[in-house]
């Protein structure tokens, strides 16, 4: 029975020493692999329609990429169902580190609005850096009577005002299916779009007479005087429209903005996780242009990103619930 325990414990020390083996061994490989990353071409999804802020935002990135990589970086649109097209293309992509995704608050609000993605908001990526964060503005057609918030809640109370958001459960629609509610403006109605420059166009087009949309959105259209702007979600003016007041100072306590976050497929490697980090961090840093001007830029660590990811989650689960917001 001894020798039989002996050679069993140095079976079993055998095996644990084969386990140690294989995972420093796959360390050192994701180690070496990161130090060669990138080879080739890296794609980055957009879950939305070309040239909303999301996809200007990504390109800039993408072609800081370029410039100091070497690497080709291609801006992918996949608009559509609330971003879960795209979002779910990501997850599904293989985890090297050649696929990523720019994620904005619909991927905090579509686990309370569909039980039944394709994808797990948490587990099913690797969460690289936050890349920024931006107040929402209700823009409109310059024909639309209200000239700010108290003339347009007076105003929806008796006149029909069709509105465009980004999608359903995006932050611009958050934002304003919460100021219906408190101030149960019932005329105002949703019209979904894939994105926010379908609906702005269709602001300018005059189809529909106004739009939520993040201050970057219409930004070159305010200024153009194409669109105006009735009001501002931040808890003070922003410096890219500093004449336009803030929700709170025209008696609404709303304070709401969108952000936007870098994510991998579940599986990437650590290593590569770590140097898109540090990307990240040192694009943020430059000077980028007034394309991203309007976007509070600001990184963070994964584990920060993905704190602040479930955090999301957990804060407009009963907001959706409450307003009753279902995909369609």
């Amino acid at each position: 029975m001894g020798i039989a325990f002996a050679a069993n414990g140095h079976a079993v020390r055998r095996f644990f020493y084969a386990i140690a083996l294989a995972a420093l061994t796959a360390g050192s490989a994701a180690a070496q692999s990161a130090d060669k990353y990138p080879e080739r071409p890296i794609k980055i999804i957009v879950p939305f329609a070309p040239g909303g802020s999301t996809d200007i935002l990504a390109r800039v990135i993408a072609q800081k990429m370029l410039e100091n990589w070497g690497q080709q970086v291609v801006v992918e649109t996949r608009p559509g169902a609330a971003t879960v097209i795209g979002t779910g293309a990501a997850a599904k992509a293989d985890p090297d580190g050649y696929t990523l995704i720019v994620v904005v608050s619909n991927h905090a609000t579509n686990p309370s609005l569909n039980p039944n993605l394709p994808y797990d908001a948490l587990k099913d990526f690797e969460f690289v850096s936050l890349l920024g964060k931006a107040p929402m503005v209700p823009y409109v057609n310059p024909k639309f009577p209200p000239q700010n918030l108290k003339e347009l809640v007076a105003y929806g109370k008796t006149n029909p005002v069709p509105f465009g958001s980004a999608g359903i459960a995006s932050m611009t629609h958050l934002l304003a299916e919460t100021l219906k509610a408190q101030n149960d403006i019932k005329l105002m109605q949703h019209v979904v779009y894939k994105g926010g420059t379908p609906a702005l166009n269709d602001v300018l087009g005059g189809q529909i007479p106004m739009t939520f949309g993040t201050v970057t959105q219409a930004l070159p259209q305010y200024q153009a005087k194409l669109v105006r702007a009735l009001g501002v979600s931040a808890d003070k003016r922003h410096h890219a429209i500093p004449d336009v007041p803030t929700f709170r100072e025209q008696g609404f306590d709303i304070v709401v903005t969108e952000w936007y976050g870098l994510l991998a497929p579940a599986g990437t490697p650590k290593p590569i996780v770590a140097k898109l980090n540090a990307e990240m961090r040192r694009i943020l840093a430059l000077p980028l242009g007034e394309r991203v001007a309007a976007i509070d830029l600001q990184p963070s660590t994964p584990d920060e990103l993905r704190a602040f990811i479930k955090s999301e989650i957990d804060r407009w689960a009963p907001v959706i619930k409450k307003l009753g917001l279902k995909t369609q």
